[in-house]
């Protein structure tokens, strides 16, 4: 791989596209999370932008935006989510985000979810660190994952 890849903070001027991003049906499949209208994106990124406590940067590759990653709190849990740009998938791009974004992160453990059919994502957390939590749950769509070293 010699592509450039860098992290920087979201800015507005990033949101058309990533909002573009998250209405891909191929991508929104393999997350196994619905899409956004333009007006929850809005009003979800806004409060996004506002809050400090979360950790959001843009995935820019050669210069052009591939993506977006980010960490927040929900329910005493740290957790990171990411979202790649498909034109982007399959060339080490996401494992090398998350690589980077771990050293500006540094609280741990770092929780993740993946949807169990989305084996590429599962694999690329699993080259990242992270390690399967176990599960009870009889039909669970979605994996749990759990980083715990720096």
């Amino acid at each position: 791989m010699n592509e450039t890849i860098q992290l920087r903070n979201v800015e507005a001027a990033d949101l058309a596209l990533i909002f573009e991003h998250q209405r891909d049906p191929v991508a929104v499949a393999m997350v196994g999370f619905r899409s956004r209208s333009a007006m929850a994106f809005a009003e979800h990124w806004a409060k996004l932008l506002a809050d400090d406590t979360i950790l959001k940067q843009t995935i820019v590759v050669d210069g052009e935006i591939a993506g977006h990653i980010g960490s927040w709190t929900s329910d005493g849990k740290r957790e990171l989510g990411y979202w790649l740009d498909r034109a982007f998938w399959g060339r080490g791009i996401a494992t090398a985000a998350i690589t980077a974004y771990l050293r500006l992160e540094p609280i741990r453990p770092l929780h993740a979810v993946v949807a169990k059919h989305n084996a590429a994502s599962l694999r690329v957390l699993q080259k990242c660190g992270f390690t399967a939590e176990p599960s009870d749950a009889p039909d669970a769509s979605h994996i749990s994952l759990t980083l715990t070293e720096p």
